[in-house]
């Protein structure tokens, strides 16, 4: 029996669920043999990244950015192969020789940046601001904001009226940016086994087997899907326990609002499950609010929220600005 009619996308999704459990459990393993490498100082600015040698390496440069480079580069030519393919009647729930090659592609690559983190430790982190990583990453979910739109709304189950051309455009490009993000993350951290850097592999790579399943089903999986959504929070929180200072409900209730205000209408839950989700993040908030911190600090749920939503409508108004003008030019060249 050949793979394309053996192998199914649900299958497969739990298998990679499975595969990042183990990953991580090598990457606690490999812990040990990490502590022979000299890092930076614990430094006061919670925004540099500490995981980095004191004294970089010819070797730990070049192996970061060749397989960063070389794991980018293929993985694209898989996305380009399958839209030439495939269409969006085309949706299966077999695995067709693309859709091994990309989850081949991303295997070999995470068992090389294990290698290379256990023989050279330094990623691409030496060369880039440690916000690149988080932006990236960022623009994704507000992406997925976007795309969702005509699914399950923005705002509390209601759509906005973006052009469809706008979304088309997402839902056509989605699959080149989406893996830039993860693979430039996934290539900027050395796999050390922090509980933040665990959290935050384990993402990356599930991202990663989306990816891998271009036009099958479980690619549209509202449940999948919003797992893949949801697994910022506990990575934000975790990070910014990490970092100290007091930074964790920013982004614990920022994303967590998100949830509410729009991830959480795609699931079509009863009443009364919205509900008990509302009240529970009521009192949760007033607990941190009126014990933890001060009450004048709650602004603090909003800051995530409206940073994602604006930069949503800047990215629409520059389309549509970019639309206006096209359409212009174009009469005054038919004139």
């Amino acid at each position: 029996m050949s793979l394309r009619t053996g192998l199914r996308d649900k299958q497969v999704v739990d298998g990679s669920i499975l595969f990042t459990v183990l990953l991580c459990a090598a990457i606690v393993a490999m812990g040990g043999a990490l502590s022979q490498f000299e890092i930076i100082p614990h430094p006061e600015d919670g925004f540099i990244y500490e995981w980095q040698l004191a004294e970089q390496t010819a070797w730990g440069q070049l192996t970061a950015w060749l397989g960063f480079a070389l794991h980018q580069l293929l993985i694209w030519a898989t996305i380009a192969y399958a839209q030439r393919r495939y269409s969006k009647r085309d949706y299966t729930e077999k695995l067709r020789p693309v859709n091994i090659w990309a989850l081949a592609i991303n295997f070999v690559f995470i068992v090389l940046h294990y290698l290379q983190t256990l023989f050279f430790y330094d990623a691409i982190a030496q060369d880039l601001p440690s916000w690149t990583a988080q932006f990236a990453v960022a623009l994704m979910l507000i992406v997925i904001l976007g795309m969702e739109n005509q699914r399950r709304g923005l705002f509390f189950g209601k759509k906005v009226p973006f052009r469809k051309a706008f979304t088309d455009a997402l839902r056509k490009y989605h699959g080149y940016f989406f893996s830039f993000a993860v693979i430039y993350t996934f290539w900027f951290h050395p796999m050390v086994p922090t509980l933040g850097h665990l959290v935050g592999f384990a993402h990356v790579v599930l991202v990663m087997a989306q990816g891998s399943l271009m036009f099958m089903r479980a690619h549209l999986n509202k449940h999948w899907m919003l797992l893949l959504e949801i697994l910022v929070l506990p990575h934000a929180f975790q990070v910014a326990i990490n970092q100290g200072g007091d930074l964790w409900p920013m982004f614990f209730f920022g994303f967590a609002a998100i949830f509410l205000v729009t991830q959480m209408h795609g699931l079509r839950l009863k009443p009364w499950a919205r509900r008990a989700f509302y009240g529970s993040f009521t009192l949760v908030a007033l607990y941190v609010y009126v014990f933890l911190r001060q009450p004048w600090q709650a602004n603090e749920i909003l800051r995530i929220p409206l940073i994602e939503y604006a930069v949503l409508f800047v990215m629409y108004l520059v389309y549509w600005i970019g639309a206006q003008v096209g359409s212009r030019f174009g009469r005054l060249r038919s004139m």
